[in-house]
């Protein structure tokens, strides 16, 4: 690549981080160092959760979704899942830096599913988007031979209300 084309790009780069770093809408994501709280921005809500994993004794990846219901608790979030028609169950507990969520997950997948009501646990990090409609990233955890999986993570508000009215509308809608 030609120098001016690099030079080019690099200056179209700078300039497009230097909008993205003076949107106020970063600020709420993006408190300044030292800030007691790691994230403003108010992240309770349902969210539709989908992740995709391997499942070795099948030979392919499968993707799982639940609607989670998130609420801030010391020190960050947690989520659990609203009831499914299979019957598996999701917990989220997260911890706000900045723009990223970190935390660990847990399923009991469904009783009468491909593996029979067995719990699964692990790590997870999330990007969460400026406008706090998308939180996207991956997980880590243990497959049932003991083998390390990792796969696609991504969180997407489809609610700000945590009400039980709302909660209602998602039941076993999946």
């Amino acid at each position: 690549m030609p120098d001016e084309t690099r030079r080019s790009v690099l200056l179209k780069l700078s300039a497009g981080l230097s909008v993205a770093a003076a949107n106020p809408a970063l600020a709420t994501l993006l408190p300044e160092q030292g800030s007691a709280s790691a994230s403003a921005h108010d992240l309770a809500g349902i969210w539709h959760s989908t992740y995709t994993y391997p499942s070795t004794s099948r030979g392919q990846e499968f993707t799982d979704q639940h609607f989670v219901v998130l609420r801030h608790s010391s020190g960050g979030l947690t989520g659990h899942s609203l009831p499914t028609k299979q019957g598996s169950e999701l917990e989220l507990h997260l911890s706000l830096e900045r723009a990223v969520a970190t935390g660990t997950w847990t399923e009991r997948t469904a009783p009468s599913g491909h593996y029979k009501g067995a719990t699964y646990h692990g790590t997870i990090q999330l990007v969460v988007d400026p406008m706090g409609r998308t939180m996207t990233g991956k997980w880590l955890g243990f497959s049932k031979d003991f083998k390390v999986n990792s796969g696609p993570w991504t969180l997407s508000r489809v609610e700000e209300s945590t009400s039980k009215r709302t909660q209602q509308r998602y039941h076993l809608k999946l």
